[in-house]
């Protein structure tokens, strides 16, 4: 194990950990100010084998799940909500914006594949790429 750390190529470190400070409801980013729980990978970055904290997320619970359930049915207003009623085309284009966003965090998102779950480069890689394609 003590060769971990040197084994990681400088571009797949993790320099720094994420805080996820926000989540998302009814299309806005609300500011989470409660507990928290911290995300670590298995992977060691040390001489000496110890996990990797990656950073932490909001923990949250009831009342934030009824706020996005309670979002959601409004959105989807009974099949009259604006995205069940919206052109395939435009629905398409919708998505395909948000695609070229996500295309942007690619290696972003790579590096955290092979941080939180294990997978190899390559796998990492096509996975993101299934996912877009899909």
């Amino acid at each position: 194990m003590s060769k971990t750390k040197n084994a990681i190529p400088e571009a797949f470190r993790i320099s720094e950990e994420i805080h996820q400070k926000t989540y998302l409801v009814n299309g806005e980013l609300r500011k989470w100010e409660g507990a928290t729980s911290q995300v670590i990978s298995t992977i060691s970055s040390t001489e000496e084998y110890a996990p990797t904290p990656l950073g932490s997320i909001p923990d949250m619970g009831e009342p934030e799940a009824m706020d996005a359930l309670s979002a959601a049915l409004a959105a989807y207003d009974k099949g009259q909500g604006v995205w069940p009623t919206m052109k395939v085309k435009d629905r398409i284009m919708c998505m395909e914006a948000f695609v070229k966003k996500m295309e942007k965090k690619r290696e972003e998102v790579v590096k955290l594949l092979m941080w939180e779950i294990g997978k190899s480069k390559p796998d990492s890689y096509k996975e993101f790429d299934r996912t877009v394609e899909y």
